[in-house]
């Protein structure tokens, strides 16, 4: 019994911990409305000199769409990342990665960084 009680206290300590990552829902204002936006990220100029390696992946086409109020960056390899809404027209997310989406200015855009920031792509779209 004493058993079942740590386990059950471990699991929900373990997905408080990963919940703090995940940044709030927005639920303000009215919905955004559905779109497909391709961003050609570049890695920029103050990142480390090894982000290098990772950016054959990171430098093809992504396709960013909102529906119904959520957010998806597809990758040119296929690799989904599920957005969350921060404000109108801006989502964000990412465990391992940062992820932000900037709808809402002109033009569009899109940043990936690493945790500690020494990888950083960017984009822009029309």
């Amino acid at each position: 019994m004493i058993d079942i009680k740590r386990t059950t206290m471990l699991f929900a300590v373990a997905l408080a911990a990963c919940s703090q990552n995940m940044p709030a829902t927005y639920t303000g204002g009215p919905p955004d409305p559905n779109s497909v936006t391709t961003f050609n990220l570049s890695l920029t100029p103050d990142s480390l000199v090894n982000c290098w390696q990772a950016n054959p992946g990171m430098d093809r086409p992504m396709t960013m769409t909102v529906q119904n109020n959520s957010g998806e960056l597809l990758t040119s390899g296929g690799i989904h990342y599920g957005l969350t809404r921060v404000a109108p027209n801006t989502y964000a997310g990412g465990n391992y990665i940062k992820i932000r989406a900037d709808l809402s200015t002109r033009p569009k855009t899109l940043t990936i960084s690493t945790n500690d920031t020494r990888c950083t792509w960017a984009a822009s779209a029309a």
